[in-house]
């Protein structure tokens, strides 16, 4: 399978009158044609920030301050290069985002109709009601709901038409950031089918945003998981599930609710101020469990066994359960 999508040492800086945050730190990630490629990691950890450098939507105080992002397509683009208006001509036609809480962001006084009809007049395109009707239907909406006001549907209804809003030019990838929240769990399993059918269907390369480990093994092909604006760990879904080597991969696992062991449950509450502020060594020290003066000295040492990458010194603990 061959890379769709290649993101080269992406650096991004949130800079305000008294401080400076790294909320992105030389971030190397390829992803692959026709696959869904989960972004896992808790809120502040980066990846809702890739997904907007992805697209050069970040805007103050936030900048991009190093790094490429290089789509494969009939030629090579770096995304970071384009002016304004190629960016106009490439955003949604190539790559397209569904933004959080993208909920709320159906214009409450206009049809349905009259919002897919403006995203086709915005991206110059012909208007197209048979058009619709084939997002409609591959979204599992009946045509009627291009005729309703979104105060009249549910909110998996909703994200169902922000996602075929998404995929109306027809793009190649499709970034989805948390398109299951505030969704029920039904809901969410349904959005997730969803999104899976819709890669199939239309080949396309989805990068879905979460921070629930859970719902990414329910569809990923391959998980990266961010910790403090870098990927600690990443792998096929199924080697990361059962064979975690990052402490912080782990304590997400633990999180997921078997009715088999609900007993023996261990919740897990990353503490976001906890961080190690140093200039050296690992960020998650202060919260590692098998961390050691070692961690202190190297800024995540990174190994690579089979296409499973995880940054850590201790790595060997974590193997023998220590």
């Amino acid at each position: 399978m061959s890379d769709i999508l290649s993101i080269k040492n992406l650096s991004v800086v949130y800079k305000t009158s008294n401080r400076e945050t790294s909320a992105l730190k030389s971030i190397n990630i390829n992803f692959r044609s026709h696959e869904i490629a989960a972004i896992v990691g808790e809120s502040g950890s980066g990846k809702s920030t890739m997904g907007l450098a992805i697209m050069k939507l970040i805007s103050d105080p936030g900048k991009i301050t190093s790094g490429e992002v290089i789509y494969h397509g009939d030629q090579d683009i770096d995304i970071m290069g384009l002016d304004a208006g190629e960016l106009r001509r490439f955003r949604w036609k190539t790559i397209s985002m569904v933004f959080q809480a993208s909920m709320n962001s159906l214009n409450p006084v206009t049809r349905v109709r009259d919002q897919f009809m403006d995203t086709f007049a915005a991206h110059s395109m012909k208007q197209d009601d048979k058009m619709i009707d084939f997002l409609l239907e591959h979204s599992g909406l009946s045509n009627n709901v291009k005729n309703m006001y979104p105060n009249q549907l549910s909110g998996g209804m909703k994200q169902r038409v922000n996602i075929a809003l998404a995929l109306a030019c027809n793009p190649k990838i499709l970034i989805a950031d948390e398109p299951t929240t505030a969704l029920d769990v039904v809901v969410q399993r349904e959005i997730l089918e969803y999104l899976a059918s819709l890669k199939n269907k239309l080949n396309l390369t989805i990068i879905f945003i979460t921070h629930d480990i859970s719902l990414a093994s329910m569809v990923a092909d391959r998980m990266f998981i961010f910790y403090d604006g870098r990927v600690i760990e990443s792998g096929d879904t199924e080697e990361i599930i059962n064979n975690p080597l990052h402490p912080y991969t782990k304590k997400l696992l633990s999180l997921i609710i078997s009715l088999k062991s609900v007993n023996n449950l261990k919740f897990y509450m990353p503490d976001k101020k906890n961080y190690n502020k140093s200039n050296s060594g690992c960020s998650y020290y202060n919260n590692c469990p098998i961390r050691s003066s070692a961690c202190l000295k190297y800024d995540y040492h990174e190994i690579i066994n089979n296409n499973h990458m995880v940054k850590c010194i201790n790595v060997d603990k974590v193997i023998n359960n220590v």
